[in-house]
């Protein structure tokens, strides 16, 4: 009898989970949780910041690009002048109503990663059956890292959403029957959709620029033509990405800034870049590095646990999988070549050519393909000769990331955000700021795109060590027409500053706390010395 019974409700939940509700209501399920359990606080990464600046600009009608934020050409590198537009769109109505919520602004990122779910889900079901859908979205969504980084404010899962809205409309009308597209209306409709998603992605991320590759290769492998569906959502890409280009080329870093820095440096600054062509690294040692770093760095998805037992058991079902997820790619490649192979293939040639550190973000956006690609391998190749094999896996592997994950997700601490840019002793010296400077006035600190979100002042990051002499520092102040430095204790999360000295004698504290030290600059204050 309890077989039967054991039986039965076996048989009820591959039933609903072969329905074509279950996914959905998985990623609802996944939504709800993940909006419970967002932590509280921000990072000290810049780049929430500088995509909320663009935002405030959009809201209150000031130029994109009017950040606040000075690139500094004798500093080390902190990011662009100025990033894509779409994601900043995205959060400018959660400004207009919320205002600088720095919480709300997370919802963006937790319902984008959802989305992304879904559309990745509708791509892989013209391949794969609904249970291993399934069971690829409960992984990717009980997966700790992704869960950890919607409580940053990014836009990776942003571009994730455009990036699989491409792949699928490029699915279903490149792929399927031509005949639906006979009609000029219908022909101009998915190069419209096509192109524009293609450019949504793009100006989310610039590595969307793989995108129109991939459907200008798919054409010329594939299908040994270049369509006029796709000559016309290429020229509406172009379009929009040289508008786009046009836009980005403003600056509003002052004249004087980089003028007077000449005497400090050999290479002048481009203040308005924002394409990441100086980064490729042609090299073929460094690009095999690379390949090795992305190996470890794909691993960092793989849940760890406190149990080093589980831990030997992880990295065994992760090198297990991976030749699996090999397999799998080699396969469809021999069955017919599709959009989504190309894209794969382009997006890990994008990152090899890169040459900035190999880590766990920039394979963010290709998780769920190596799931796909093992999910696949099983369906077609193992489980038809070992049937009950695939419960086992399935049972167990859900089993391991409900043990391992969500005690993770639910419990976990992140000082990282305690101690980040709403902690007290840094609100309290931002409020400093704010009250007892003006507004024209300019901070150099580490974090200048903080800086100028949290305190509405122009800010630039420090100069590099080279530059960091009492004379140089003086020298920097005077050029750049800086009033204020911030010295703060910055590794990994922010410390207590047990020790600061100010900079040159032309330097005089006004503000000190456990954790911050302000100082004024004044020219005057040597002179009085003297």
């Amino acid at each position: 009898m309890n077989k039967i019974r054991t039986s039965r409700l076996g048989n009820a939940i591959v039933e609903w989970i072969d329905h074509p509700t279950a996914v959905p209501l998985t990623i609802l399920a996944l939504a709800v949780f993940y909006l419970a359990t967002l932590v509280k606080g921000q990072n000290w990464s810049g780049d929430g910041s500088l995509y909320i600046l663009h935002a405030q600009n959009l809201v209150e009608g000031r130029h994109y690009l009017d950040t606040g934020y000075l690139l500094n050409p004798v500093s080390m590198f902190v990011s662009p002048y100025g990033y894509p537009p779409v994601f900043p769109l995205l959060l400018a109505p959660v400004y207009a109503f919320f205002g600088l919520d720095l919480e709300a602004f997370k919802w963006v990122g937790v319902l984008s990663f959802c989305f992304s779910l879904w559309l990745v889900a509708k791509i892989f079901e013209t391949r794969l059956e609904r249970r291993f859908v399934f069971f690829l979205v409960l992984t990717v969504g009980l997966t700790p890292y992704l869960w950890d980084v919607t409580n940053v404010i990014n836009a990776d899962f942003t571009f994730m959403v455009f990036c699989y809205l491409s792949l699928f409309l490029m699915l279903h009308f490149l792929a399927g029957d031509q005949g639906r597209l006979q009609a000029s209306g219908r022909q101009i409709a998915a190069s419209v959709l096509i192109g524009l998603s293609m450019y949504l992605a793009y100006g989310t991320r610039e590595i969307g620029v793989v995108l129109p590759l991939t459907l200008l290769t798919y054409d010329i492998v594939c299908r040994r033509r270049i369509s006029l569906l796709s000559i016309a959502a290429l020229g509406i890409f172009v379009i929009f990405a040289w508008l786009q280009s046009i836009w980005f080329s403003a600056s509003f870093i002052p004249e004087y800034f980089e003028e007077n820095l000449k005497h400090l440096t050999d290479k002048p600054s481009s203040p308005a870049e924002m394409n990441h062509l100086k980064f490729v690294d042609l090299d073929p040692r460094n690009i095999l590095d690379r390949a090795f770093g992305y190996r470890w760095a794909l691993q960092r998805f793989w849940p760890s646990s406190s149990s080093a037992f589980i831990n030997t058991l992880n990295e065994l079902l992760f090198n297990l999988f991976s030749l699996l997820a090999v397999g799998g790619y080699i396969l469809a490649l021999i069955r017919r070549i599709t959009v989504v192979e190309i894209f794969l293939a382009g997006y890990i040639a994008v990152l090899l050519l890169f040459g900035a550190p190999p880590t766990v973000r920039y394979l963010t956006p290709i998780f769920p393909f190596f799931l796909y690609y093992g999910f696949l391998l099983c369906q077609e190749k193992i489980f038809p000769r070992v049937p009950r094999l695939k419960y086992l896996v399935a049972g167990g592997g859900f089993l391991l990331l409900a043990i391992i994950s969500l005690p993770v997700m639910t419990t976990v601490k992140y000082p990282q955000l305690e101690y980040g840019i709403t902690h007290p002793g840094a609100t309290a010296m931002f409020r400093f700021i704010r009250e007892e400077t003006r507004k024209d006035d300019t901070i150099v600190f580490i974090k200048p795109r903080i800086m100028a979100l949290m305190t509405g002042r122009s800010s630039a990051t420090w100069p590099s060590k080279r530059y960091s002499s009492p004379e140089a520092m003086n020298h920097f102040f005077e050029a750049v027409h800086a009033d204020y430095y911030v010295d703060m204790n910055l590794s990994l999360w922010m410390r207590p500053l047990t020790n600061s000295e100010r900079p040159s004698n032309c330097f005089r504290s006004v503000f000190k706390n456990e954790y911050f030290v302000i100082y004024r600059y004044r020219n005057r204050f040597c002179q009085e010395l003297e």
